[in-house]
């Protein structure tokens, strides 16, 4: 019986995502890199196609990231086969000044719908908009600064 590789294949995709988010390149950016259409990139994002091991070498190569990375975490916490994600929160941490953004890349890369994906955008920016609008009131003095 042949295994069900979709979930692996949805979790490399997410490690892709995450990892071309952090390093801002584009579908089409990675595709050239691996001579693929940015359709093919958005199918291994997806888990609709699986990444090939050259493909994640290159990839490991470019972002700078062991080719393990896109592994980690795969089997979950508490499974004897656990991996660990040490790795991505360290690099997510060094490439963020503010702790907590690891926390929300990670979830926001688990986000399948791209349409949920956006509104969690507009949601951040939203609330930092609203501190920045109370940080300028307090400055210009009308108004007090929530605490």
């Amino acid at each position: 019986m042949k295994p069900d590789l979709a979930g692996v294949n949805r979790h490399i995709g997410d490690r892709l995502r995450l990892l071309r988010g952090k390093h801002k390149l584009t579908l089409k950016h990675i595709g050239e890199l691996l001579g693929v259409s940015h359709q093919q990139i958005r199918n291994y994002e997806e888990g609709v196609n699986r990444l090939t091991a050259d493909a994640l070498f290159v990839l490991s190569r470019e972002m700078k990231v062991d080719p393990g990375f896109f592994l980690e975490g795969l089997f979950g916490p508490h499974s004897e086969h656990s991996l660990t994600d040490q790795a991505a929160a360290d690099y997510i941490a060094k490439s963020s000044p503010v702790p907590e953004s690891s926390r929300l890349d990670e979830a926001f890369a688990r986000i399948r719908s791209r349409q949920q994906r956006l509104l969690a955008v507009r949601l951040v920016e939203t609330v930092a908009e609203t501190e920045a609008d109370g940080m300028r009131r307090e400055y210009s003095g009308s108004a007090q600064p929530d605490r």
